[in-house]
């Protein structure tokens, strides 16, 4: 009996993960500046920083960017094993990842 082998494309699933992790520290630090304005008012100290402003900021960060990086991270991790086949094409990956 011959071990099949198989090579997969996990370029573009650190890629995701390095996002995730980037865009979870900037919604969460964003999220920390907003309940610390909460606790001292006096934060509040230019028109750009208000929580009024900075709430959709934190809300859409980890959201869309945080967790959607990690699902994608997921997806492209499990697709290529449940299939046992690298991606179709690589470019179409780096495209979906910079788009």
């Amino acid at each position: 009996m011959e071990v099949e082998k198989f090579s997969y494309d996990n370029k573009i699933v650190k890629q995701f993960a390095y996002a995730t992790i980037i865009w979870g520290l900037v919604g969460m630090l964003v999220g920390l500046w907003v309940a610390l304005q909460f606790i001292f008012p006096e934060l509040n100290v230019m028109s750009y920083t208000t929580f009024g402003r900075l709430r959709p900021l934190h809300t859409n960060a980890v959201i869309f960017a945080f967790v959607g990086n990690g699902i994608f991270m997921g997806v492209y991790y499990s697709l290529q094993r449940l299939c046992k086949a690298r991606m179709f094409n690589d470019t179409l990956s780096k495209i979906h990842f910079w788009g």
